[in-house]
């Protein structure tokens, strides 16, 4: 028989009864006062131990700002095998506490029923690298060979940065997520569900990095490098925090490189060769200022700004029937953006808030793609070069209310507008051999609009059952302008499309608890996916003679129905997380190739690649995940996602099942010395017209902690046994069939040293961020 309990509690400042998160709860030995096990309280105040072995005990909570509080004694014994605390309300104080040493530590991966949460800054194999590699490591997110991101199977998604929407990601999602540094993720949280509180874009759910922020009072800070064969990494923080005000500051540098080799094949009528060279550089910095009157008002305000230059360099062969071309292909693209936002909280006695939030993202990309075409006897055939420049900018406004009621039931309204503006200005350059030079010009202008409110209500039912109602209306204003040289005209034609439309989206969940360690869980809400400038603009861009990408302003937005049924436990040092889901995506939007005329002189077809809704979309899966500790110092955290995947439309039918895992696992030795593995698999997977290929990854870390634990050194290796990685895909339709093998360079080696400084007393209050849920980022 199990001689242990669990206990639980609920920690709110005493003045405005708002949660205190980042408390630390001790758990003492009554009879000697000696703390036995401790934790932190989470984002909403609570804390639990589990596994608790029968005896007598204290709890002392205690966090900067305010008298630490000690409960008097309880036992855990056979007949009180659960302890529910309640609620503690500390009290402020003018006196500061001294440094409380925290004992536990975050799982690598959380379920907190509304989202799971992949606590980045605690995986050693993640210095050093960039949130494409980070990606690869969260449970039920898949990237491939381009740095494309899928949620459960789906490209249709959004990834936010701090809960808000960023200009380093507006323009092309893939690229952008290479920029940003590991170094600065404090942890990924993953959305499937989203509640009718969040924005109804992103059919199959919600992506959001968080970064590390300061938390501590005093002056501190830290400063890592990394130096690999892949790609070299700087990043330093300086913190200062008095009292009231806080500033945190935040610089990272990195330069990384890779080398691609490429194979494609139509049938018997083309066949492609290519090896290509990639080199990216850039810069992200941040500053946020926090400053807290009183325990009732809070101010925030934050800029970041960021810069990214990408060169690529690619040899290519084309051989189309007998003939043979070389191409010479350069890309150079460049970003830079600024993101500035604005916040202010005011509590009200008793329980009500209300927060007005405001934020401007601005960014301006600079693409310049050269891609000159010769003969196999090396005569100059033709050269195309693409200038374009994109920017944009977003401006976002949010007011939200909370009013939290004595029966613990929560009322949830808001009002919120985006308003977005896009342009794509490009110039199309081509030289042809013995024939004048042309020029070529598409420019697009796209606005978007989004207005919006919400009402959410949570409450219990009995004492087991909980109940979270919302609805959110959305109406949507949406117009384009092109000024495009037409074939066979000299002057810019100019055409428009305006598009509005609204959207009520429900959205349900219900929960039950079974003896306080087992909770199920049910939702159900609706989805939108808006199309954005890079699948509206219809300018033909031409690679390649055999190949071209075109988008379609004649998109509608996706409409999806999502049902997820959960379940989670914990035991002693395990826990268990589970979910089935199905989702429904009417007018699900695919890229579909389809063949356009011949190359001229030729017989050989031209393929054309356009997002199209093509109808029906359909998911059904299951999602496992877990970690366990067989022993106190070695963790093991397994992950796997099953779905099956349908297309249905005109012309248009494909059925796959496929699968993801993944493995994390670490141990501790002595002397601050810790090992951690972790591995990925993902199977090949079913598209509209063909399948991707499986893939898979590994890396080995050792981590040492050295100057009195001030500084760590960590070594990491990925994919020792492979040189390149393999990924692949197909496309088969009743017009030809054809076939692309990407190999990556994928072994990687490199040691990072990083070392903080100055105070660490602990100190944070919650603050209210602006979340854009609305709108998928990326390119073709």
């Amino acid at each position: 028989m199990l001689k242990s309990g669990q206990i639980s509690g609920m920690v709110q400042d005493s003045s405005s009864s708002k949660a205190v998160q980042f408390a630390t709860v001790s758990l003492l030995n009554a009879a000697t006062g000696k703390p036995v096990n401790g934790t932190i309280t989470d984002e909403t105040g609570a804390f639990s131990f589990s596994g608790v072995g029968f005896g007598t005990y204290k709890l002392a909570i205690s966090f900067l700002g305010y008298d630490t509080k000690t409960l008097p004694a309880f036992t855990l014994s056979q007949e009180n095998k659960t302890v529910k605390i309640g609620t503690i309300r500390l009290a402020n104080s003018a006196t500061k506490l001294q440094e409380v040493t925290v004992v536990a530590q975050k799982p690598l991966i959380e379920d907190k029923g509304d989202k799971l949460v992949y606590n980045a800054e605690h995986d050693l194999t993640n210095e050093g690298t960039s949130a494409s590699d980070v990606l690869r490591k969260v449970p039920s997110v898949t990237v491939d060979a381009d740095g494309n991101v899928q949620l459960r199977g789906s490209s249709n998604l959004l990834v936010l940065m701090n809960g808000k929407p960023s200009s380093i990601l507006a323009n092309n999602l893939a690229e952008a997520l290479k920029q940003i540094p590991a170094d600065i993720i404090k942890s990924i949280e993953v959305i499937t569900s989203p509640s009718a509180k969040y924005d109804a874009e992103g059919s199959a759910g919600i992506i959001n990095i968080i970064t590390k922020k300061n938390t501590l009072q005093g002056l501190n800070g830290k400063v890592s490098v990394t130096g690999s064969n892949r790609g070299r990494y700087a990043n330093g923080s300086l913190n200062a925090r008095k009292g009231k005000v806080g500033v945190t500051t935040n610089l990272s540098f990195y330069s990384n490189n890779n080398r691609r080799v490429s194979y494609t094949a139509r049938e018997n009528v083309l066949r492609q060769e290519g090896d290509g060279h990639e080199l990216n550089d850039g810069a992200y910095g941040k500053v946020n200022l926090d400053f807290d009157p009183d325990t009732l008002n809070t101010f925030t305000l934050g800029l970041a700004v960021f810069g990214s230059d990408y060169r690529a360099t690619r040899r290519q062969f084309t051989q189309l029937g007998t003939s043979l071309t070389n191409y010479d292909m350069v890309n150079n693209w460049n970003n830079i953006g600024l993101d500035a936002n604005f916040g202010y909280t005011h509590t009200f006695k008793p329980k009500q808030e209300l927060s007005v939030l405001a934020q401007r993202n601005q960014g301006r990309g600079h693409d310049n793609y050269d891609n000159a075409q010769f003969s196999a006897e090396g005569g100059f055939m033709n050269r195309l070069i693409n200038d374009n420049k994109a920017p944009n900018q977003t401006q976002t406004y949010q007011l939200d209310y909370t009013q939290t009621f004595a029966n613990d039931s929560k009322l949830e309204v808001g009002l919120k507008t985006i308003l977005r503006e896009a342009s794509s200005n490009a110039l199309y350059h081509i030289h042809r051999a013995g024939k004048a030079d042309s020029l070529a010009v598409s420019n697009f202008d796209f606005d978007q609009d989004v207005y919006a409110a919400y009402l959410m209500y949570g409450f219990k039912l009995g004492k087991h059952y909980q109940f979270n109602l919302g609805s959110r209306y959305e109406r949507t204003h949406t117009a384009g302008l092109f000024l495009n040289t037409m074939k066979g005209k000299t002057e810019l034609q100019q055409s428009t499309f305006r598009t509005n439309y609204q959207n009520f989206i429900p959205s349900f969940t219900v929960s039950r608890a079974f003896k306080e360690i087992h909770t199920v869980r049910a939702s159900y809400t609706q989805r939108i996916q808006r199309p954005q400038i890079w699948s509206l603009n219809p300018f033909e861009q031409m690679d390649e003679s055999t190949n071209y990408y075109k988008g379609n302003p004649e998109l509608d937005p996706e409409l999806t129905h999502a049902v997820e049924l959960g379940y989670s436990t914990y035991f002693k040092t395990s826990s268990l997380n589970a979910a089935v889901f199905y989702r429904q995506t009417d007018n699900a939007v695919q890229q579909l190739s389809q063949e356009m005329g011949l190359v001229p002189g030729t017989n050989i077809p031209v393929i054309r690649t356009m997002p199209v809704n093509i109808g029906e979309n359909k998911v059904y899966g299951v999602s496992l995940s877990g970690s366990t500790k067989p022993l106190p110092k070695w963790s093991i955290s397994p992950n796997l996602i099953l779905s099956h995947v349908q297309y249905a439309g005109p012309g248009i039918s494909s059925a796959g099942t496929q699968y993801s895992l993944s493995l994390n696992t670490s141990y501790d030795f002595a002397k601050g010395l810790t090992t951690q593995f972790n591995g990925n698999y993902n199977s090949a997977a079913r598209t509209a017209q063909g399948s991707f290929g499986s893939n898979y990854f590994y890396t080995f870390a050792l981590r040492k902690k050295l100057m009195n634990d001030k500084a760590m050194l960590t070594a990491s290796v990925s994919n020792p046994f492979a040189r390149n990685i393999r990924f692949s895909s197909s496309i088969n339709t009743d017009a030809f069939s054809q076939e692309t093998v990407h190999y990556a360079r994928a072994r990687r080696v490199s040691l990072s040293f990083s070392y903080s400084f100055g105070k660490m007393e602990a100190s944070q209050r919650q603050k209210k961020t602006i979340q854009n849920d609305d709108a998928l980022s990326g390119g073709k």
